[in-house]
């Protein structure tokens, strides 16, 4: 069955976006997590940069890499071969790479919330921090089996025709 034009290009629009922030989040966790910071302004105007991330960063760092990677290439493929099984086939992988992503780091955690100057503070983002990734990790979790039930319909109604 041809897919009409106009739904053809929004979803090659769609994959484009998806690659383009893709690689926007690779760059900055690769080269730029040293602004993942707390800065402070001394006298005279000089600033200090505190950074939160401890060296178990660098161990959690090549899951993300991996992950985009792997997103990236399966978005290009998507646009080259275009067939609706495998684009849901694709958004289910990537609800599960992002629950290894999140899981990975909530596992790791490699934060040091020490640097903020404020005690209340110090102990309560470490939490806050945890149970927004935790969310996340149960968000794609939701989102993988809403994406495999409708594969599953899909593929169903593809198999009576």
């Amino acid at each position: 069955m041809e897919v009409p034009r106009r739904v053809r290009s929004g979803e090659i629009s769609s994959d484009v976006f998806i690659i383009l922030v893709t690689a926007a989040n690779l760059v900055f966790f690769a080269f730029f997590h040293k602004y993942i910071a707390w800065y402070t302004t001394g006298p005279g105007g000089s600033v200090t940069r505190l950074s939160m991330l401890t060296d178990d960063y660098f161990v959690w760092l090549p899951i993300p890499i991996t992950a985009s990677i792997l997103v990236i290439v399966a978005n290009i493929v998507i646009i080259a071969y275009a067939r609706e099984w495998f684009r849901q086939a694709a958004w289910i992988v990537f609800s599960l790479i992002g629950i290894v992503v999140t899981v990975s780091l909530v596992s790791i955690f490699p934060f040091d919330f020490s640097v903020i100057p404020n005690a209340i503070a110090v102990d309560v983002v470490p939490i806050w921090v945890r149970v927004f990734f935790i969310f996340m990790a149960v968000f794609y979790g939701t989102t993988a089996l809403v994406l495999s039930v409708k594969m599953r319909r899909y593929l169903a109604r593809q198999e009576t025709r």
